[in-house]
């Protein structure tokens, strides 16, 4: 899986003082094996699409059974404090370690776990910061190789702050 970019529509944005600091966290089990989503944040502003640092890129690679079930959670964030990103690399392993020692994974455990981990080494984060969940938890065999999907974030009706983000990812199976 591979998530691209981000994409800001043209709303108010989260961050009435400008450019949003856009990240995800979460984390991906599949086949016995998991994997932390951890980037840093991107700078993106009304109307603009970012992409992710190529090294943040790939959610996961590695051999899949047709018969093995992915197990996806991710949540986008706005960045509005000072977290100590030289500190990633730590926050990822604690990720992978704590969904790692889940019984069963799913991809709403996969962000609860992957979220507490990460506050415990860059500081806590502050929940109304959310823009967005995604989860999937479906069986290889089914999934799609090539399409490019979309995962849109955006605020509900009735909101004070407003925001429409979307994150284009694509899966690809060799």
């Amino acid at each position: 899986m591979h998530p691209a970019g981000v994409e800001r529509g043209g709303q108010a944005a989260e961050n009435e003082t400008g450019a949003d600091d856009f990240y995800v966290v979460g984390a991906v089990a599949l086949g016995g094996k998991t994997h932390a989503v951890l980037t840093t944040p991107v700078q993106i502003d009304d109307g603009q699409e970012r992409a992710f640092p190529s090294d943040q890129r790939v959610v996961f690679n590695g051999p899949a059974a047709d018969a093995d079930t992915l197990h996806l959670g991710l949540a986008a964030y706005n960045e509005d404090g000072n977290r100590d990103w030289k500190k990633r690399g730590s926050a990822a392993d604690k990720i992978t370690a704590a969904v790692g020692a889940l019984p069963v994974p799913s991809g709403a455990l996969l962000v609860s776990a992957a979220c507490t981990a990460a506050d415990a080494v860059l500081g806590r984060i502050d929940t109304n910061d959310r823009l967005g969940q995604l989860t999937l938890d479906v069986r290889v065999e089914d999934l799609q190789p090539g399409a490019d999907r979309r995962w849109s974030c955006s605020s509900k009706p009735g909101e004070i702050r407003t925001w429409q983000y979307e994150v284009y990812y694509a899966v690809e199976k060799s």
